[in-house]
Protein backbone atom coordinates (compact mmCIF):
# COMPACT_ATOMS: atom_id res chain seq x y z
CA UNK A 1 0.00 0.00 0.00
CA UNK A 2 2.85 2.48 0.74
CA UNK A 3 4.40 1.60 -2.46
CA UNK A 4 0.90 2.49 -4.27
CA UNK A 5 0.83 5.88 -2.88
CA UNK A 6 4.23 6.56 -3.65
CA UNK A 7 3.71 5.82 -6.93
CA UNK A 8 0.32 7.44 -7.72
CA UNK A 9 1.80 10.97 -6.97
CA UNK A 10 3.83 10.95 -10.05
CA UNK A 11 1.46 11.18 -12.47
CA UNK A 12 -0.12 14.05 -10.54
CA UNK A 13 3.43 15.85 -10.34
CA UNK A 14 4.14 15.15 -14.23
CA UNK A 15 0.43 16.79 -14.68
CA UNK A 16 1.17 19.67 -12.61
CA UNK A 17 4.63 20.45 -14.69
CA UNK A 18 2.96 20.36 -17.73
CA UNK A 19 0.49 22.36 -16.94
CA UNK A 20 2.86 25.11 -15.68
CA UNK A 21 4.30 24.70 -19.04
CA UNK A 22 1.53 25.34 -21.34
CA UNK A 23 0.93 28.59 -19.61
CA UNK A 24 4.33 29.64 -19.21
CA UNK A 25 5.37 32.39 -21.37
CA UNK A 26 9.08 32.95 -22.54
CA UNK A 27 11.60 34.59 -24.78
CA UNK A 28 10.70 32.65 -28.00
CA UNK A 29 7.35 33.40 -28.03
CA UNK A 30 8.05 37.46 -27.83
CA UNK A 31 10.71 36.90 -29.96
CA UNK A 32 11.52 39.17 -33.46
CA UNK A 33 13.69 40.09 -35.94
CA UNK A 34 16.28 42.48 -35.45
CA UNK A 35 16.85 45.66 -37.73
CA UNK A 36 21.00 45.01 -37.70
CA UNK A 37 23.91 47.34 -38.71
CA UNK A 38 27.35 46.15 -40.20
CA UNK A 39 30.29 46.77 -37.50
CA UNK A 40 32.46 48.74 -40.15
CA UNK A 41 29.81 51.45 -41.01
CA UNK A 42 29.97 54.16 -39.32
CA UNK A 43 27.88 56.15 -36.39
CA UNK A 44 26.50 58.32 -38.45
CA UNK A 45 25.35 55.11 -40.54
CA UNK A 46 23.69 54.09 -37.13
CA UNK A 47 21.84 57.36 -36.32
CA UNK A 48 20.15 57.19 -40.13
CA UNK A 49 18.80 53.74 -39.68
CA UNK A 50 17.35 54.12 -36.21
CA UNK A 51 15.81 57.97 -37.33
CA UNK A 52 14.33 56.03 -40.29
CA UNK A 53 13.08 53.30 -38.49
CA UNK A 54 11.69 55.10 -35.87
CA UNK A 55 13.21 52.71 -33.04
CA UNK A 56 15.84 53.66 -30.37
CA UNK A 57 18.52 50.88 -30.93
CA UNK A 58 20.20 48.56 -33.87
CA UNK A 59 22.05 44.95 -33.75
CA UNK A 60 25.64 45.62 -34.98
CA UNK A 61 26.60 42.34 -36.79
CA UNK A 62 30.34 41.65 -35.74
CA UNK A 63 32.63 39.53 -37.66
CA UNK A 64 34.27 37.82 -35.23
CA UNK A 65 33.43 38.82 -31.98
CA UNK A 66 29.37 38.31 -30.31
CA UNK A 67 27.09 40.91 -31.61
CA UNK A 68 26.35 43.88 -29.87
CA UNK A 69 23.93 46.69 -29.51
CA UNK A 70 24.27 50.67 -30.42
CA UNK A 71 21.63 51.85 -28.45
CA UNK A 72 20.47 56.10 -28.97
CA UNK A 73 22.27 56.72 -25.01
CA UNK A 74 25.28 54.96 -27.10
CA UNK A 75 25.36 57.57 -29.83
CA UNK A 76 25.03 60.33 -27.26
CA UNK A 77 28.43 59.12 -25.16
CA UNK A 78 29.93 59.02 -28.19
CA UNK A 79 28.89 62.75 -29.01
CA UNK A 80 30.34 63.65 -25.66
CA UNK A 81 33.48 61.67 -25.43
CA UNK A 82 34.39 61.22 -29.20
CA UNK A 83 34.08 64.70 -29.59
CA UNK A 84 34.37 64.69 -33.67
CA UNK A 85 32.27 63.77 -36.43
CA UNK A 86 29.85 60.44 -36.43
CA UNK A 87 30.96 59.74 -39.83
CA UNK A 88 34.78 59.69 -38.23
CA UNK A 89 33.12 57.51 -35.45
CA UNK A 90 33.59 53.64 -36.07
CA UNK A 91 30.37 51.79 -34.12
CA UNK A 92 32.76 49.57 -32.89
CA UNK A 93 33.92 52.15 -30.50
CA UNK A 94 30.42 53.22 -29.90
CA UNK A 95 28.69 49.60 -28.95
CA UNK A 96 27.76 47.50 -26.49
CA UNK A 97 27.73 43.76 -26.08
CA UNK A 98 24.52 42.14 -26.78
CA UNK A 99 23.38 40.76 -23.77
CA UNK A 100 21.57 37.16 -24.45
CA UNK A 101 18.81 34.96 -22.75
CA UNK A 102 17.92 31.62 -23.71
CA UNK A 103 15.15 30.89 -25.93
CA UNK A 104 13.46 29.37 -22.87
CA UNK A 105 13.59 31.63 -20.96
CA UNK A 106 10.41 32.84 -18.72
CA UNK A 107 9.91 36.70 -19.68
CA UNK A 108 10.08 37.60 -15.88
CA UNK A 109 13.54 36.47 -16.43
CA UNK A 110 14.13 38.30 -19.19
CA UNK A 111 12.84 41.41 -17.42
CA UNK A 112 14.89 41.17 -14.89
CA UNK A 113 18.06 41.21 -17.08
CA UNK A 114 16.90 44.26 -18.73
CA UNK A 115 16.74 45.81 -15.27
CA UNK A 116 19.80 44.30 -14.16
CA UNK A 117 21.96 44.69 -17.44
CA UNK A 118 20.40 48.86 -17.92
CA UNK A 119 19.61 47.96 -21.27
CA UNK A 120 16.85 48.26 -23.84
CA UNK A 121 17.22 45.08 -25.84
CA UNK A 122 18.32 41.95 -25.20
CA UNK A 123 18.72 38.64 -27.57
CA UNK A 124 16.99 35.64 -27.82
CA UNK A 125 19.70 32.65 -27.93
CA UNK A 126 18.58 29.59 -29.31
CA UNK A 127 20.83 25.69 -30.22
CA UNK A 128 22.01 27.20 -33.56
CA UNK A 129 22.74 30.96 -32.58
CA UNK A 130 20.78 34.00 -31.54
CA UNK A 131 17.02 33.79 -33.15
CA UNK A 132 16.51 37.12 -32.81
CA UNK A 133 15.54 39.77 -29.99
CA UNK A 134 13.48 41.26 -27.68
CA UNK A 135 12.82 45.50 -26.30
CA UNK A 136 11.26 46.79 -23.56
CA UNK A 137 8.64 47.79 -26.44
CA UNK A 138 7.99 44.21 -26.59
CA UNK A 139 7.14 43.56 -22.90
CA UNK A 140 5.31 46.89 -22.69
CA UNK A 141 2.96 44.88 -25.51
CA UNK A 142 2.88 42.01 -23.86
CA UNK A 143 1.92 43.25 -20.39
CA UNK A 144 -1.10 46.13 -22.40
CA UNK A 145 -2.74 42.71 -24.54
CA UNK A 146 -1.94 40.40 -21.23
CA UNK A 147 -1.97 41.57 -17.75
CA UNK A 148 -5.57 43.17 -15.78
CA UNK A 149 -3.94 45.06 -13.49
CA UNK A 150 -4.77 47.14 -10.69
CA UNK A 151 -1.50 48.81 -9.79
CA UNK A 152 -1.75 51.95 -8.22
CA UNK A 153 0.49 54.32 -10.21
CA UNK A 154 1.44 56.47 -6.95
CA UNK A 155 3.13 53.15 -5.97
CA UNK A 156 5.04 52.62 -9.06
CA UNK A 157 5.86 56.14 -10.91
CA UNK A 158 9.12 58.11 -10.24
CA UNK A 159 8.29 61.64 -8.64
CA UNK A 160 10.01 64.30 -9.75
CA UNK A 161 11.96 64.59 -12.86
CA UNK A 162 15.40 65.96 -13.82
CA UNK A 163 14.87 69.22 -15.88
CA UNK A 164 17.21 72.23 -17.68
CA UNK A 165 16.33 76.03 -18.14
CA UNK A 166 15.31 76.83 -21.37
CA UNK A 167 18.65 78.97 -22.49
CA UNK A 168 20.49 75.23 -21.90
CA UNK A 169 22.31 74.29 -24.57
CA UNK A 170 22.75 71.14 -26.05
CA UNK A 171 26.03 70.12 -25.13
CA UNK A 172 24.21 71.17 -21.13
CA UNK A 173 21.36 69.12 -22.13
CA UNK A 174 22.68 66.11 -22.99
CA UNK A 175 25.58 65.62 -20.48
CA UNK A 176 22.78 65.79 -17.48
CA UNK A 177 21.21 63.35 -19.36
CA UNK A 178 24.25 60.88 -19.40
CA UNK A 179 25.14 61.84 -16.28
CA UNK A 180 22.25 61.13 -13.96
CA UNK A 181 21.27 58.24 -16.00
CA UNK A 182 18.11 59.46 -17.46
CA UNK A 183 16.31 59.18 -20.65
CA UNK A 184 14.59 62.30 -21.09
CA UNK A 185 14.80 65.95 -19.45
CA UNK A 186 11.89 68.79 -18.97
CA UNK A 187 12.59 71.84 -20.74
CA UNK A 188 11.23 74.90 -18.06
CA UNK A 189 10.83 78.53 -18.59
CA UNK A 190 11.93 81.44 -16.65
CA UNK A 191 8.66 81.01 -14.63
CA UNK A 192 9.49 77.42 -13.94
CA UNK A 193 6.57 76.12 -16.38
CA UNK A 194 7.48 73.50 -18.56
CA UNK A 195 7.73 74.20 -22.05
CA UNK A 196 8.91 71.17 -23.87
CA UNK A 197 10.97 67.85 -23.11
CA UNK A 198 14.27 65.83 -24.54
CA UNK A 199 15.38 62.09 -24.63
CA UNK A 200 18.06 60.95 -26.48
CA UNK A 201 16.12 60.78 -29.99
CA UNK A 202 15.86 64.55 -30.14
CA UNK A 203 19.63 64.61 -30.46
CA UNK A 204 19.94 62.22 -33.23
CA UNK A 205 17.96 64.55 -35.32
CA UNK A 206 20.05 67.49 -34.87
CA UNK A 207 23.35 65.67 -35.40
CA UNK A 208 21.58 63.80 -38.18
CA UNK A 209 21.09 67.27 -40.19
CA UNK A 210 24.35 69.09 -39.04
CA UNK A 211 26.98 66.51 -39.64
CA UNK A 212 26.14 66.27 -43.29
CA UNK A 213 29.44 67.64 -43.95
CA UNK A 214 32.66 67.59 -42.04
CA UNK A 215 31.39 70.00 -39.38
CA UNK A 216 31.00 68.04 -35.81
CA UNK A 217 28.37 69.52 -33.29
CA UNK A 218 30.14 68.61 -30.19
CA UNK A 219 34.21 69.31 -31.14
CA UNK A 220 33.31 73.05 -32.66
CA UNK A 221 31.13 75.70 -30.37
CA UNK A 222 27.43 74.71 -32.38
CA UNK A 223 26.75 72.07 -29.88
CA UNK A 224 27.49 74.65 -27.27
CA UNK A 225 25.94 77.73 -28.83
CA UNK A 226 22.48 75.77 -29.44
CA UNK A 227 19.72 75.81 -27.83
CA UNK A 228 18.01 72.80 -26.51
CA UNK A 229 14.92 74.58 -27.84
CA UNK A 230 15.88 73.93 -30.87
CA UNK A 231 15.87 69.71 -30.48
CA UNK A 232 12.97 69.71 -27.73
CA UNK A 233 9.94 68.21 -28.54
CA UNK A 234 6.76 70.88 -27.24
CA UNK A 235 3.89 69.05 -26.70
CA UNK A 236 4.49 66.56 -23.37
CA UNK A 237 2.12 63.79 -23.19
CA UNK A 238 0.69 63.63 -19.64
CA UNK A 239 -1.68 61.45 -18.11
CA UNK A 240 -3.04 62.13 -14.02
CA UNK A 241 -2.12 59.69 -11.39
CA UNK A 242 -5.56 58.00 -11.58
CA UNK A 243 -4.38 56.36 -15.19
CA UNK A 244 -4.58 52.86 -15.35
CA UNK A 245 -0.66 51.01 -16.05
CA UNK A 246 -2.73 49.17 -18.65
CA UNK A 247 -3.91 52.08 -20.04
CA UNK A 248 -0.38 53.83 -19.93
CA UNK A 249 1.09 50.76 -21.63
CA UNK A 250 -1.48 51.70 -24.31
CA UNK A 251 -0.37 54.94 -24.80
CA UNK A 252 3.51 54.46 -24.93
CA UNK A 253 2.95 51.49 -27.74
CA UNK A 254 0.25 53.90 -29.71
CA UNK A 255 2.62 57.40 -29.56
CA UNK A 256 5.95 55.38 -29.76
CA UNK A 257 7.05 56.89 -26.76
CA UNK A 258 8.97 55.71 -23.74
CA UNK A 259 7.64 57.54 -21.16
CA UNK A 260 4.15 59.86 -19.99
CA UNK A 261 4.45 62.46 -17.25
CA UNK A 262 2.29 62.10 -14.57
CA UNK A 263 -0.21 65.55 -13.49
CA UNK A 264 -1.92 66.23 -10.26
CA UNK A 265 -3.57 69.49 -10.31
CA UNK A 266 -2.72 70.35 -14.01
CA UNK A 267 1.23 70.03 -12.45
CA UNK A 268 3.62 67.23 -13.35
CA UNK A 269 4.78 65.43 -10.50
CA UNK A 270 6.40 63.08 -12.08
CA UNK A 271 7.11 60.00 -15.00
CA UNK A 272 5.96 56.37 -15.37
CA UNK A 273 8.13 54.92 -18.07
CA UNK A 274 8.90 51.85 -20.05
CA UNK A 275 11.20 50.72 -16.98
CA UNK A 276 8.38 51.03 -14.57
CA UNK A 277 6.21 48.37 -16.35
CA UNK A 278 9.11 46.52 -16.94
CA UNK A 279 9.74 45.72 -13.09
CA UNK A 280 6.57 45.42 -13.10
CA UNK A 281 6.79 42.20 -15.49
CA UNK A 282 9.93 40.93 -13.39
CA UNK A 283 7.99 41.70 -10.15
CA UNK A 284 4.75 39.37 -10.99
CA UNK A 285 7.01 36.72 -12.83
CA UNK A 286 3.84 36.45 -15.50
Amino acid sequence: MLHYMILSKFPVLLLSQQKRHIYLVTAEDIIRSPISINEDSTVYDGIEKIIDNRISGLVVDAKNAQNGILSARDIGRALISKNQNTRKTSISSAMRELVLVDQYAPISNCANMMLAKKTNTIGIRGKSGIRGIMTKHDLVRYYHENVKDETRIQDIMTYGSFFVQDDSSLYDGLTKMLTNQVSRLLIKNSQDEPVGIVTFGNFLGKVFRHERDSLSVFSADYGKACKITEVMTKQIITVTSQTSLSRIAKILLEYRIHGVAITDRRKIIGFVTEKDIIREVARKEI
